[in-house]
């Protein structure tokens, strides 16, 4: 069975002997049961933990708890006041069995017929013995649900990891199609629009969609805010800005984290490119708010960096402000904060339990047939067992948020000293609820040693008592508090886990999405630029070839609309058939004279967007007057080399995000991909992986000035 819910049997079996062993030695007012009731009482108790483990293993029937109550209570009638209270496996059952508040009152009840039945059909006891059987069955009850209970939820972590991951990913996906519907929808319907009635429009407002989506793209990478605030703070400096930053120390969710950062990135950005202010003002708070203030700036780049969030930019005596807030909705707990404080409830009650114990047994000695305690006796357990619980409620934190070794020695010592002057009057288990403290906090195997060692100290202290007896509850003990220690570390361990899966699972969708909307839309709109600049200039010269390229540009628009939607929710797979000929129709445009074999067929969207990417860089970063696009196998792998004349001076620094996009993409893929320049000829070559090859090697003619010679095949990867 899994790990975190083995405490909880292995308490169950030692809880289950250490009721047999009572049941055979009998009650100080009782005589021990002979050999039949003997094994009767002790077929139920097995039978009892069956039905306890069914319900901790979540089996379902509605059966079980009624079964239990009747071999719980039942056994009263013929085995007496020997029998029990055991009733606290059926308490724990209730808890688990019941959702929520709803389990309490049932719950209660138990604990009610307890009590009832050692009040008034058992009354050997009296009442002081039936207040104790009440209060053990409340604690032991508690500890075994808050065992069960804390083992549940840990293995609800582990299983639902994937899960939450992939939750927040779909959240993250709707968030970024939503931002780019709101960025790109609107530009691309006035590019459609504009291409039946002012072409001349065209040109402008897809530039300024391209940068929009260079700025989008970047957005999308893996920024924390509190990494934008200090960058914000040194360009700002660096351009001769005054800058007052309040951010206090907080920690907002990722979501909220991630659109402040982009948005402040855009906001200094566009600030610095419209002119140098006098001051800026950055202020962030904990509800989700982030307050930008520009002196000595106009408002429009604030209003065009806020978008798609939204934002409340205004302008007053030489002043603009933006503020955006974003929605947190009610802050939920740290899911950690449940287990550790149910755990520490619990143990709270199992302190109370055992403090309660002692002072039924102090001033109910005639009852319970033991020796009256005297003054001596009754200060030391006084001022002894207080102390006792505030250090085991101490040392149940973990280890790390305290010093424990003096202050568990001092508990040791307040335990064993009342032990000694006041001998049965404190209960055995009080040393097995240190030995669990001190199991949690050593380190193995001398943590086991020392365990070993307290829990067999009693029995040199209180030579009368019977020994299995002893040992065993305080094994019980020692159990529950260990793992009501250990329980919400390991919760708090798989949370953080989880919280740091899906933090990459995020980033990681973020960064393709980045990639796709740079390498996709990119090219889509810089070929609806390049495409209405041709048509402007043909209007007069060639009309009927500018309706073309309008038409083939209401066309591009389209898909690039298409492409808005397929990125943020599947992934784009362009096939490359296709992306063959828009980057034909493309060069052709741009009066490029395009040079296209094919020897073999990729498989897969990489060939498709290593093109697309490659074609666009001709286009905007080359004086080309040729382009050559060639496939061919090698060695199992489709390779794809393109080349173009005309290269611009190289520009030093680190490269630009679509060689980089890329790389990374071929390298995914288990590929490589390596660029040369030589004059002014510039060479991408992509090893694609696996891919049917076309032993035709068909030659299609390329749509520019002409067609060019036969290219030669790929023999290397540069």
């Amino acid at each position: 069975m899994r790990w975190a819910l083995s405490p909880s049997f292995a308490c169950l079996l030692m809880y289950g002997a250490f009721r047999i062993s009572v049941l055979t030695v009998g009650t100080s007012f009782g005589r021990p049961p002979d050999a039949a009731v003997l094994a009767f009482g002790t077929a139920v108790v097995v039978a009892l933990g069956c039905l306890y483990a069914l319900v901790v293993l979540r089996v379902p029937s509605r059966w079980i708890m009624m079964v239990q109550a009747l071999l719980t209570f039942g056994p009263y009638a013929v085995i007496g006041d020997s029998w029990g209270p055991i009733s606290a496996l059926l308490l724990a059952s209730v808890l688990l069995g019941f959702p929520g508040r709803v389990s309490w009152l049932p719950a209660a009840l138990v604990a009610l017929a307890e009590f009832l039945i050692r009040v008034w059909w058992l009354p050997g006891g009296g009442l002081v013995y039936a207040a104790w059987a009440t209060l053990a069955t409340g604690a032991i009850g508690l500890g075994f649900f808050a065992m069960a209970r804390l083992a549940h939820l840990v293995e609800e972590l582990r299983a639902t990891r994937a899960e939450h991951a992939s939750f927040e990913v779909e959240r993250e996906r709707l968030r970024i199609a939503n931002e780019l519907r709101a960025v790109l929808g609107e530009r691309l319907a006035v590019v459609i629009r504009a291409a039946r009635n002012r072409p001349d429009e065209i040109a402008e407002v897809a530039r300024e969609a391209l940068d929009r989506v260079r700025s989008v793209a970047d957005d999308y990478r893996d920024r924390s805010l509190a990494a934008e605030v200090a960058a914000a703070r040194s360009v700002l400096g660096a351009a001769g800005v005054p800058a007052s930053i309040e951010t206090p120390e907080l920690r907002l969710p990722d979501r909220a984290d991630a659109v402040l950062a982009a948005l402040l990135r855009r906001t200094v950005t566009a600030a610095l490119r419209h002119g140098t202010p006098e001051h800026c003002l950055i202020e962030v708070g904990d509800t989700g708010r982030l307050r930008i203030v520009f002196t000595g700036l106009p408002g429009a780049p604030l209003r065009e960096a806020a978008m798609p969030v939204e934002a409340e930019v205004t302008e007053a005596g030489g002043t603009v402000s933006l503020e955006a807030r974003i929605p947190l909705g009610p802050r939920a707990r740290e899911r950690i904060y449940t287990p550790r404080w149910l755990a520490w409830v619990v143990l709270l009650v199992l302190e109370i339990d055992h403090i309660g114990t002692v002072a039924l047994k102090l001033f109910g000695a005639r009852d319970l047939a033991l020796a009256a305690p005297s003054m001596i006796q009754v200060i030391v357990v006084v001022v002894c067992l207080p102390l006792v619980a505030v250090l085991q409620l101490r040392h149940v934190l973990p280890r790390e948020h305290l010093a424990w070794r003096g202050t568990l020695l001092l508990q040791i010592v307040l335990v064993f000293t009342p032990m000694a002057f006041v001998g049965d009057l404190v209960p055995p288990s009080y040393a097995g609820l240190v030995a669990g403290v001190v199991l949690f906090h050593m380190r193995a195997p001398w943590s086991w040693v020392f365990a070993a060692l307290l829990v067999c100290l009693p029995l040199l202290l209180s030579p009368g008592s019977v020994v299995h007896v002893t040992v065993l509850l305080s094994l019980v003990s020692m159990v529950m508090v260990y793992a009501l220690c250990r329980l919400p570390v390991i919760a708090a361990q798989l949370e953080q886990a989880r919280r740091e899966l899906t933090r990459m699972s995020v980033v990681k969708e973020r960064l393709r999405i980045a990639r796709d909307v740079h390498d996709l839309l990119g090219f889509q709109l810089s070929a609806i630029a390049v495409k209405g600049e041709l048509a402007v200039r043909l209007a007069d010269a060639d009309p009927g070839a500018a309706r073309v390229h309008l038409a083939e540009l209401v066309t591009v628009a389209e898909q690039a609309l298409s492409s808005v939607r397929s990125i943020a929710e599947e992934g784009a797979a362009p096939a490359f058939g296709e992306e063959v000929e828009a980057a034909r129709s493309m060069l052709s445009a741009a009066g490029i004279d395009a040079r296209v074999r094919l020897g073999a067929t990729p498989t897969g969207s990489l060939g498709a967007i290593v093109l697309r990417e490659a074609v666009t860089n001709v286009v905007r970063h080359s004086g080309a007057r040729t382009c050559e696009i060639e496939t061919s196998p090698e060695a199992g792998s489709v390779w794809l080399r393109v080349s173009n004349d005309g290269a611009l001076p190289e520009r030093h620094g680190r490269a630009g995000n679509g060689l980089l996009n890329l790389t990374a993409r071929t390298e995914e893929a288990g590929g490589s991909l390596t660029v040369r320049r030589d004059g002014d000829r510039f060479t991408l070559t992509a090893d694609l992986g696996p891919g049917p090859a076309d032993p035709a090697g068909r030659k299609i003619q390329g749509t520019g000035r002409g067609t060019g010679p036969k290219a030669s095949p790929l023999r290397s990867r540069s």
